[in-house]
Formats: C-alpha cells, sequence, structure tokens
C-alpha cells in the first residue's frame, strides 16, 4: 500500500473516530461520538482491511467498544478504558503533585500495557495511537527520562499490520522547542508521526525534519 493511500485511509479513521468532540458530527450511517474534551489518549487494533483505501468503515467497526462505555470508564477514577478492539486514557491524579499522562497508562504503566494486550490480540491488524495533545518534552517523550514512552514504543516497531501515532495539537509548553521537534523524530523512527484535526492529516517528519504544518497549534 503506498504512503498517500495509507495517509487517506488513516485521515478518515481518525476524523471519524478519534479526534473527536462533543458537538462534531460524524457520518449518519455511524453516528458514535464519544464526547470527549481535555488531554485524552486512545488506542485502536482494527482488521487491516479498515486501513485499504477501497474499503468502507460499517457496522462492524469498533462495534464491541460502545462509545457511552468508553466515555464511562474514561471519567471514572481509574480514568482508563480497556476494549476489545480499543484502549483510552485520560491524566489520572496520583497525588497532589503528580498525574500519569494518559499515554503511559496505556503505553507503560503496567506490563504487559493495554497497548500492548491490544496489539497481541491482532498481530498483523490497523494499529493508530492517538492522543490529543503531544507527548510532553518534560516527562513523556523525552528518551532516557524516567517515565518517557519512547522505549515504550518499541511494540509498534514489531507490529505487522498499518500503524500509525497520531496528535491534534503540540502540548502548549512545548510550542516551538527544538527538544520537542527531536522528540517527535525519535517517535517516528519506531512508528509514523502525523497530526489530524477534523478536515486533513499531515505525515509530521519528512527528509528527517518536522513539516510546517506539525509545528503551529490551531485555535481552538
Amino acid at each position: 500500500m503506498c504512503e498517500q493511500q495509507f495517509l487517506l485511509r488513516r485521515t478518515r479513521v481518525y476524523i471519524l473516530i478519534l479526534v473527536s468532540s462533543a458537538s462534531f458530527q460524524q457520518e449518519s450511517r455511524w453516528p458514535v461520538i464519544y464526547g470527549l474534551d481535555g488531554q485524552y489518549a486512545l488506542g485502536i487494533n482494527v482488521p487491516a482491511r479498515y486501513c485499504a483505501e477501497d474499503d468502507s468503515l460499517d457496522q462492524n467497526f469498533l462495534s464491541q467498544d460502545e462509545a457511552n462505555i468508553v466515555k464511562r470508564d474514561m471519567s471514572s477514577s481509574e480514568c482508563i478504558y480497556v476494549g476489545n478492539e480499543l484502549v483510552g486514557a485520560r491524566p489520572k491524579r496520583k497525588n497532589s503533585k503528580i498525574n500519569i499522562h494518559s499515554e503511559s497508562l496505556l503505553l507503560r504503566i503496567s506490563d504487559p500495557s493495554p497497548m500492548q494486550n491490544l496489539l497481541n490480540k491482532r498481530k498483523d491488524g490497523c494499529t493508530v495511537f492517538y492522543t490529543y495533545n503531544s507527548p510532553c518534552v518534560q516527562s513523556c517523550s523525552t528518551p532516557n527520562k524516567p517515565y518517557s514512552i519512547i522505549p515504550a514504543l518499541e511494540m509498534f516497531n514489531r507490529h505487522q499490520g498499518p500503524k500509525a501515532f497520531v496528535f491534534s495539537q503540540i502540548f502548549k509548553h512545548d510550542v516551538g522547542k527544538a527538544q520537542w521537534e527531536e522528540n517527535i523524530r525519535e517517535i517516528e523512527k519506531r512508528i509514523p508521526v502525523y497530526r489530524c484535526n477534523n478536515t486533513a492529516c499531515f505525515r509530521c517528519i519528512k527528509d528527517d525534519q518536522v513539516v510546517s504544518e506539525c509545528k503551529v497549534n490551531e485555535e481552538v
């Protein structure tokens, strides 16, 4: 599958399903709305046919992961949903000073992690890891930091099916930081990085550089 076909298909999957807000309307034939706001992360691992440009979403796409259950569990005190083809998390308060970041809850806080368990179910599936804000430089995305997600991303390197790492907004404290760009390149070494909004997706790395479409935040 060529990169452009893969990008087109990935765009549709994310705009319809994962880049969500309480008011965003999806296709009438598949009207699921997750209704999440603030920072959250989601991962899917679905049959690879859903990443083929000539295939369409149907009633079986994420049919076992009901939107109201996803939202309920992610809004609970545990801040995490673990389902059949989807996992999701919000930041979880550990104590008065520390939050466990949503990406960490899905990728590295347990062994095996919820995302690893999801990948193990379908080793050649179409998998996408989405985080509303890009992983923060201070904790998540810098290699060798104690809570870095970079080592955990090796699970995607081993995954045999199509895959993508997607974010919508740059974490506000990281805008313009050279370290942020370096960290995006580190993620790209393990899984292709995209930035998606409600209308389009952009591949973030070209010729080992972060493209302009991935470096500036949109107004929300």
